[in-house]
């Protein structure tokens, strides 16, 4: 089964973001649309995407703040950002900002398809589909977000996937709780309570009959592997 690229859609013109919508999902994308860049962050921080298309010119919040606040929480997140402007200085900062594409408005619609999918299938290239621990006997599908351990599927919730997926990506490194919450809760670490991450690692570690997250006392958790 084909699994749904997911886009968080992010323009102040409701017209043209209906249309733009339509036209992605036509074309198979699921679409999650906000009107200004202090939602768009706030629908980032909460849920999971693959790929970011933002206008530049917004109230508040521009889409060069919005792009900036996206590398500092994700800086592998594929971003586009769209502009109706023909001024070279916001178009150099995005390409800084590591902008994944620049689109001047108006666009062919065709045109803006095959950008999308280009972006897309670039990060295609590179995705890693599947983690494994042979210590624990784990494989982790990412695409179906799936658990095995030993041939015997566990459930996990949201969190505690996310959570499994994070240490597996980044074995032998020592985690503070505050990164951790950063990185799994993808909130303003001071909005949760640091207890949380003892919480869901203990939830983990029970699941999975895992072994291999080690407390470091006074700072956090490692996999060691």
């Amino acid at each position: 089964m084909c699994i749904k690229k997911h886009i968080l859609f992010i323009d102040d013109d409701d017209q043209y973001q209906r249309v733009v919508k339509s036209l992605l999902v036509t074309e198979g994308y699921e679409v999650t649309t906000a009107s200004n860049a202090a939602v768009g962050i706030e629908l980032f921080q909460k849920h999971k995407y693959d790929l970011v298309l933002s206008d530049l010119m917004m109230e508040s919040v521009d889409g060069l703040q919005l792009l900036s606040f996206i590398r500092r929480i994700d800086p592998s997140m594929k971003v586009i950002i769209l502009t109706g402007s023909d001024e070279l200085a916001p178009e150099i900062r995005g390409l800084q900002l590591l902008a994944n594409d620049f689109i001047r408005k108006p666009v062919d619609f065709d045109i803006l398809l095959a950008r999308i999918a280009r972006v897309l299938i670039d990060e295609e290239k590179h995705t890693v589909h599947e983690l494994v621990s042979e210590r624990e006997q784990l494989v982790v599908h990412l695409d179906s977000r799936q658990v095995m351990k030993a041939d015997e599927r566990i459930e996990l919730t949201v969190k505690e996937f996310d959570l499994l997926v994070y240490f597996l990506r980044n074995r032998n490194v020592v985690h503070s709780r505050e990164q951790l919450l950063k990185e799994v809760w993808r909130m303003d670490i001071n909005l949760i309570d640091i207890r949380s991450v003892d919480t869901l690692v203990k939830k983990v570690r029970r699941k999975l009959h895992i072994s291999s997250i080690y407390s470091m006392r006074g700072v956090g958790y490692e996999w060691i592997e």
